[in-house]
């Protein structure tokens, strides 16, 4: 499996995930300044880094429910 993705939002690149080796988990850095907010997230996998960017593209703003870390809480 690789250790690295790259994160889309409607066609643009808008950073990668990275795997953390010492822990469970892909780290998210930003390569779009609209996308910051992101920025050092832990992500349970690649699909839910794009779940959260989808969301802060869509709406402004990170979701509230624990969805940064693609974990429910």
């Amino acid at each position: 499996m690789p250790d690295a993705y790259v994160i889309e939002v409607s066609g643009h690149t808008v950073g990668i995930v990275a795997r953390e080796h010492e822990e469970d988990g892909f780290r998210f850095f930003s390569s779009s300044r609209d996308f910051n907010a992101m920025e050092g997230g832990n992500f349970a996998d690649p699909s839910a880094a794009e779940r959260v960017a989808r969301h802060l593209a869509k709406h402004g703003n990170l979701p509230g429910n624990g969805q940064r870390t693609g974990k429910a809480g």
